[in-house]
Formats: structure tokens, C-alpha cells, sequence
């Protein structure tokens, strides 16, 4: 388990850092945010992980695979084409290695830090990543499990932990839906310790029919300045600039729902 605090003016690669400024309430249990896969936190979660940093909690966000295993690696070597990018990509005359999946990961976690940090930079909680490691594409209940418990036992051992992260229903991809049965099963197995749990719905499933089988709710900023960071947070997936690391990997990917979150920030979620 990889751990990263983020914090406003900190370099990535710190760990376990308390920015001076910014204690989280001591009565308040910490939040763990879980997503599958890097990108995810932003697309499901911003609105929600922006306000708890705003309120002074303590967010933790797990990211349970660097993301490795994304149809993105065709297109960033140019043997496949972005209809979002519109051309073939040449590695070497736009001055990048061509990728492979160790590199994409590593470069798709660098995209979720930088936008996690659009989202909590300056405001008066703490932000801290963590990375599962586990194999994209192969998330189990089971590895979710371990995964999210192992960040629980260290952030607030043995202590209550509110659980947000994806819907175990209302989404088709088997990772996302793993996560999210992972946390309705330690909920049910320790009610106590995860008594507090939200499931975030991504944005391509904001009008799915399998809504009618959740109470869903909206959560909508709280004001502009935390609209304003989630679109930073989204325009952090769209940066290109392959000699500062930076190649667009989300908007290569999911284009369609990162502009529909640009265009609506805002979280859709249920319990």
C-alpha cells in the first residue's frame, strides 16, 4: 500500500504530512474515498471529496488500481485513434516514449494526484492518496476488502471510518462494481465501524434505469468556488504536454463524461 499526502504548495511523494493549517475536527471520523480506477474519483466523487476538504475533515482517497489495463495505451501509441485527440498519435515526433502499462499507470495516478489537488488545495482539511495496487480489470469484492480495510486499520485504527465510493448496482464496469460490493459488505459485517457509507454514480449512468431501484440524491456545490474546483480538477484530465509528463489521458478516455461534468459539477449519489 503507496500513501501520498496532497497538500497546497507541497511536492507530491511526502508522505503522511499534516498541513499546519488545516486539522480536520477531531470528533469527525475520517473519510475514505474509493475509486477503482485514477480518474474515477473525479468523475463520481469531486463535488463530495471538495467539501469535505472545505469542512476540515481528513479525506483519504484509494485508488484501487493505478489504472494500467486502459484501451488508452492503443491510442497514446498511435495504433488507434481518439475520436476526442482526432489524429494519430506519433510517440516519438511529439516527444514521448511509447507507453507501457506500468508507464501509463504510473502517469494516470500523476493525472488523479494533480486533480485531487485542484480540488483541495488551500481549503482547511487534509488530503491523503493511497494506491492498492491491485491488477486493473481484476478487482474482486474480496481484494477491495482487504484493500479498503488495510487504509482503515491505519488511518483510524480500529475507529470508525465513513465509506464513500462506487454503486455496487447502478454501473456495468466489473471493478467499479466490485468496490462498491465491497463496501456494502464490510458495512453489513461491521456496522459499527462503516455505519457511515455513500455510493457515487458516475456520470454516464446519471439517467440509468436502474436509478429507479435506489433512493438517489444530488449533491450540488455548496458554492461557486467548489463548482469552480471540480472544473480544475476536470481540466487537469484534458492537460497535454508530453515534455512535463502531462498526455491527457482522461479526456483520451472518457471525454464525454468529463465534459458533461464540466458542464454540471456535481455529484449524484445514494446510500
Amino acid at each position: 500500500m503507496r500513501r501520498r499526502t496532497l497538500l497546497a504548495g507541497a511536492a507530491i511523494g511526502v508522505a503522511a504530512v499534516t498541513y499546519p493549517a488545516a486539522r480536520a475536527d477531531a470528533a469527525t471520523a475520517p473519510a475514505l474515498f474509493v475509486a477503482a480506477h485514477p480518474d474515477d474519483e473525479t468523475l463520481a466523487m469531486s463535488t463530495a471529496i471538495a467539501e469535505h476538504v472545505a469542512a476540515g475533515q481528513a479525506v483519504h482517497v484509494l485508488l484501487l488500481t493505478d489504472g494500467e489495463g486502459s484501451g488508452t495505451l492503443k491510442i497514446l501509441n498511435g495504433t488507434t485513434v481518439s475520436p476526442w485527440w482526432g489524429n494519430r498519435h506519433v510517440p516519438a515526433a511529439e516527444g514521448y516514449a511509447p507507453f507501457t502499462p506500468a508507464t501509463l499507470g504510473a502517469a494516470r495516478v500523476v493525472e488523479a494526484e494533480t486533480a485531487l489537488r485542484s480540488l483541495s488545495a488551500g481549503l482547511p482539511g487534509t488530503l491523503t492518496v493511497h494506491r492498492a495496487g491491485l491488477p486493473d480489470g481484476q478487482v474482486t469484492s474480496a481484494t477491495a476488502q482487504a484493500a479498503i480495510v488495510a487504509v482503515a486499520d491505519e488511518i483510524a485504527a480500529g475507529g470508525t471510518v465513513r465509506l464513500k465510493g462506487h454503486s455496487p448496482l447502478v454501473d456495468n464496469h466489473p471493478d467499479h462494481l466490485a468496490a462498491g460490493q465491497a463496501i456494502v459488505a464490510l458495512a453489513t459485517a461491521n456496522p459499527t465501524r462503516f455505519a457511515d457509507r455513500r455510493h457515487y454514480i458516475l456520470p454516464m449512468y446519471w439517467t440509468d434505469a436502474r436509478l429507479s431501484q435506489v433512493t438517489e440524491s444530488w449533491d450540488n456545490p455548496t458554492d461557486a468556488a467548489i463548482a469552480a474546483r471540480v472544473r480544475a480538477a476536470v481540466r487537469s484530465y484534458g492537460a497535454w504536454s508530453p515534455s512535463l509528463g502531462a498526455y491527457a489521458i482522461g479526456y483520451h478516455s472518457v471525454a464525454t463524461m468529463l465534459d458533461q461534468l464540466m458542464a454540471t459539477p456535481k455529484c449524484l449519489m445514494h446510500p
